[in-house]
């Protein structure tokens, strides 16, 4: 029995269109399902788009359309045999949507959710706060999830770390901007960073609309990660956890 798990880690130009980025996503499932891809992980907000909904206003957003084709994501993860990590927003009784991510296993259910835990300036006026790690056993690998704003506070890996993750699914949303700024390499490192202090493998999607500062990643808690090209449709694939890792660390450990 092969024990790796095979992931790829998505990036295509998320719109506020349901219906493009929906085409992008089954594309994507389908291709991954013909490498064998187990787990399809897609950036933050994938299927509704960034901002969808008028601000303040959750209303205004087509939930019914969300919702069929969030059924047709779980039927596609059904009869491709594939996990499902799709970046979306639920809708809360009396607050604000979450930004979420939703995990769909490969017998086509909703294994849950995962919540952003730190809003980043206006979108507060957009999303309400989760406050809890998520945690899925795929093939006996313990996985958790954080979305994009999340990676700037460290205490929101130490649970999972304490949990045995050792894989994490990080979804992002930061693309679409004018110009290339210094936030390109705080990303590449942050990823980097994050893998080396928690021993954790990362993978990290992201919208690929230019201007993107960073690409969908998969990195390694030894330094290296294996990275798309910037600005394209794609996803990276990887064999977790067969790569052969070089130095790491245990910050933890006592002597």
């Amino acid at each position: 029995m092969n024990t790796n798990l095979r992931i790829a880690a998505s990036q295509f130009p998320v719109s506020q269109d349901m219906g493009n980025n929906f085409k992008c996503i089954k594309k994507q499932i389908v291709n991954a399902a013909k490498n064998k891809v187990e787990v399809i992980h897609f950036p933050e907000t994938a299927l509704p788009g960034y901002l969808s909904f008028t601000k303040g206003y959750p209303l205004s957003f087509d939930w019914d359309t969300l919702e069929m084709l969030t059924n047709t994501v779980c039927d596609l993860a059904l009869s491709h045999n594939i996990w499902v990590m799709l970046g979306s927003i639920r809708s809360q009784k009396n607050q604000l949507p979450k930004n979420c991510t939703c995990v769909i296993t490969n017998a086509g259910k909703i294994a849950g959710y995962y919540d952003k835990q730190r809003l980043y300036k206006k979108e507060s006026e957009f999303y309400s706060v989760g406050d809890a790690p998520f945690v899925v056993n795929i093939k006996g690998y313990k996985c958790g999830f954080l979305i994009c704003y999340d990676n700037a506070f460290p205490e929101l890996y130490e649970p999972y770390r304490e949990m045995g993750v050792s894989l994490l699914f990080h979804s992002f949303h930061n693309a679409g901007n004018t110009h290339q700024t210094s936030i390109k390499n705080l990303m590449d490192a942050n990823l980097l960073v994050r893998a080396a202090d928690n021993q954790m493998w990362i993978s990290a999607s992201n919208s690929s609309q230019a201007y993107s500062p960073l690409t969908a990643t998969i990195a390694r808690p030894d330094g290296s990660a294996n990275r798309a090209k910037r600005h394209t449709t794609c996803t990276v694939i990887e064999d977790y956890p067969q790569t052969n890792l070089g130095w790491t660390y245990d910050n933890r450990h006592k002597q």
